[in-house]
């Protein structure tokens, strides 16, 4: 089973080959706003580091969002023409529940709320918590969410991990208020593979055959309407 996962959702590219569960070789491009031009590159460098051409690619693990607009549809975009001519399973995951499972294998007995700035005052978020034999089952608590920050800020506990991305907005101030509420992991400051979780949440959820879906039906999950969108329909 080669799995390949790709991650786009926030300002770094990721990509990640695994074959039955194990990992084979990773790219990752942190050059914001630059998916569009480095996604074939590193895809193919991925396949050339593990020996492998997109033929034996046998599924594909994508973040549909929710997170940048363009980056979501560059990643959704390529998987959908990388699979033009091969028949391939694709599982569309949770950008939030990536974010959990990149950052928190290290707290196994903590909840993991994961968090991205969505601007104007709002944040989308989730949270989850590891169980299952030895701890290694990613469970959700909650569904994806877009709020304002107080609605996360509610559910918090001194106990909590909390991992922030604030998409590459340098000014961004959402998560100041946070501060001391829980642990804060940084996913900006942190390396953090999402695509090498991409593939782990995808071997996981191998048997879950409601889970894959055909190319063509995968979509960007983006939880809210661009801005230009939402002031066209006020």
């Amino acid at each position: 089973m080669n799995i390949l996962g790709i991650d786009t959702s926030s300002t770094d590219l990721s990509v990640c080959l695994c074959t039955d569960g194990s990992p084979v070789s990773t790219v990752c491009r942190y050059v914001k706003n630059s998916h569009a031009e480095h996604i074939t590159q590193a895809v193919k460098l991925s396949l050339d580091l593990g020996g492998t051409d997109a033929g034996q690619i046998t599924h594909i693990a994508v973040s549909v969002g929710p997170g940048s607009f363009t980056g979501l549809r560059i990643g959704v975009s390529f998987v959908k023409g990388m699979s033009l001519m091969a028949e391939r399973r694709v599982l569309p995951l949770s950008s939030l529940m990536v974010l959990a499972h990149a950052a928190g294998s290290h707290f196994p007995d903590r909840k993991i709320f994961t968090a991205l700035d969505a601007r104007q005052g709002r944040i989308h978020w989730g949270s989850f918590v590891w169980d299952g034999e030895n701890k290694k089952h990613l469970r959700r608590l909650t569904d994806d969410r877009l709020s304002p920050p107080e609605e996360l800020f509610d559910e918090l506990s001194a106990d909590d991990i909390l991992v922030t991305d604030t998409m590459g907005y340098s000014r961004s101030t959402v998560f100041d208020g946070f501060v001391g509420k829980a642990e804060i992991i940084d996913a900006e400051k942190s390396t953090l593979n999402r695509s090498l979780s991409c593939a782990a949440l995808a071997f996981a959820n191998k048997d879950e055959g409601g889970a894959w879906l055909t190319p063509r039906e995968i979509t960007p999950n983006y939880l809210q309407m661009p801005a230009a969108t939402e002031v066209c329909h006020a």
